[in-house]
C-alpha cells in the first residue's frame, strides 16, 4: 500500500474514534469589590466600591458603584453614615475615630437593594518603626548595545514587633520626588508645513505675531513645570518573610531607589508606614502578594482565591474584598542628591506639562517637603 494513503487511512480511523463533547459556558459574572480601611490616624476614611469582571485579570476593569448607602460602625453602638464625594468613592467625616482596642464593621446598601457586610476588625497595636537607612549599590542591565549603569539605594528598615505573640505587620512605602518639564516649548509637528511652537497654556506663554511667524511671551506663571511624582510598591511587604530578635525586626528591605537624573534632580523623600494587622486583614494580603509575585511565573503554584472578610447579606452576588483596621507608625527620610556618588547629567528636557508625563505626579508640593 502506498506510504501516504496509508497514513492517511489511519488519521480518518483515528478521527473517527473521537467523541464530540458539547457543554455550555456560563457567561462572565459581575462582582462586586470593596476596598476600605480604619486606622487611629486622625482623618477621614475611605471606602470605595467598584463592579468588575471575574475573569482572572490582573488589571480587571472597574466600574464605580454609584448611589449606595455605607454606614461604619464600631463596637460601643456608634454609626457613621459615608458621603459619597465622587463615583464610587465614600468618605467618613469625622464622627468615628478609629482608636487601639475597638472593633469596626461597615453595611453596605448598594441602589438596587443588595446588602453587604464586613465581619468586625479590631485596631492592634503597632510597634515602633525606629530607623530608615539607605545603602548605595552599583549596578549593570543589559541592552540591545551593551551593558548600563542601573544603580539604587536600596532602603532598610529597623521596627519594634510591638507586644503580644502574633504581631502582624504590613510596612507601606512611598516615594516622591521633584521633577520639572518646559510645556512652553512644545511643538506641533505636522507632514506639510513647517514645525511651529504650540506652548501649553498652563505654560503661561503665548505665542505672539512677530516678524518670522512669532515669539513666545511669558503672560502668566506657569502651573504645569514643576511636579512632585511618586513610586508605590508593586506588592505589600509583609512581616512574615523578617525574622524577629528580641521583638524587634533588622534590616527588613522594603524598596530600591533608582539613581537617575529624574529620581534626583532634587532630593527623593521616603515614607514608610508600618501598620498593625488583623490575622485575617494578614492572610488577605499574603494573598495579593503572592498572586502579584506569580503573576509572571508559568510555574508558581496556585496561592488560593482572594476573598476577604466582607459577605452578601441578602443575595449570592459575588463580593471579594477587605474592610481592615490598623495602627499607624511612620517616619521619612530625606535622601540628598549629593549622596549619589557621581556627577548626574541633567535632567531631560521634556515639553510636556509634568502632571501628564511623569506617572503620579501632582502640582501639589507634599507636606514634608522642604
Amino acid at each position: 500500500m502506498n506510504f501516504n494513503v496509508k497514513w492517511f487511512i489511519i488519521f480518518i480511523l483515528a478521527g473517527a474514534c473521537v467523541e464530540r463533547i458539547n457543554f455550555s459556558i456560563p457567561p462572565a459574572q459581575f462582582q462586586t469589590v470593596v476596598e476600605g480601611m480604619i486606622s487611629d490616624n486622625p482623618e477621614p476614611y475611605t471606602i470605595k466600591v467598584s463592579k468588575s469582571l471575574n475573569l482572572d485579570s490582573d488589571l480587571p476593569t472597574l466600574t464605580a458603584v454609584e448611589h449606595a448607602t455605607i454606614k461604619l460602625y464600631d463596637d460601643l453602638g456608634n454609626v457613621e453614615l459615608l458621603e459619597e464625594i465622587k463615583p464610587g468613592e465614600y468618605r467618613t467625616a469625622g464622627i468615628i475615630q478609629g482608636q487601639v482596642g475597638r472593633s469596626y464593621h461597615i453595611r453596605i446598601e448598594t441602589s438596587d437593594g443588595k446588602i453587604f457586610e464586613s465581619e468586625p476588625e479590631k485596631i492592634n497595636p503597632v510597634g515602633e518603626l525606629e530607623e530608615i537607612r539607605y545603602e548605595f549599590e552599583a549596578r549593570t542591565i543589559e541592552k540591545n548595545y551593551g551593558k548600563v549603569a542601573a544603580d539604587v539605594f536600596n532602603i532598610y528598615i529597623d521596627a519594634n514587633a510591638g507586644d503580644g505573640d502574633e504581631n502582624y505587620v504590613r510596612w507601606k512605602y512611598k516615594g516622591t520626588y521633584k521633577v520639572v518639564t518646559h510645556p512652553e516649548l512644545h511643538m506641533v509637528i505636522s507632514t506639510t508645513y513647517t514645525p511651529y511652537q504650540d506652548p501649553y497654556p498652563c505654560s503661561g506663554y503665548i505665542i505672539v505675531p512677530a516678524l518670522g511667524g512669532g515669539r513666545l511671551e511669558k503672560i502668566a506663571v506657569c502651573t504645569c513645570c514643576i511636579c512632585w511624582a511618586n513610586h508605590f510598591e508593586s506588592v505589600p511587604h509583609l512581616s512574615d518573610q523578617q525574622l524577629i530578635s528580641n521583638s524587634q525586626f533588622k534590616n527588613v528591605k522594603i524598596a530600591e531607589v533608582p539613581i537617575n537624573s529624574t529620581t534626583f534632580y532634587d532630593k527623593y523623600l521616603i515614607e514608610v508606614e508600618q501598620m498593625s494587622l488583623s490575622r485575617k486583614a494578614f492572610e488577605f494580603f499574603k494573598l495579593v502578594r503572592a498572586q502579584k509575585e506569580g503573576a509572571s511565573s508559568l510555574f508558581q503554584p496556585p496561592s488560593g482565591e482572594i476573598r476577604g472578610n466582607i459577605h452578601p447579606v441578602n443575595s449570592n452576588e459575588a463580593v471579594i474584598g477587605l474592610f481592615w483596621a490598623t495602627a499607624i507608625k511612620s517616619k521619612s527620610l530625606f535622601i540628598e542628591r549629593s549622596e549619589v556618588p557621581y556627577n548626574l547629567t541633567p535632567i531631560e528636557v521634556i515639553s510636556e506639562p509634568c502632571d501628564t508625563y511623569y506617572s503620579y505626579a501632582s502640582t501639589n508640593k507634599p507636606i514634608d517637603w522642604f
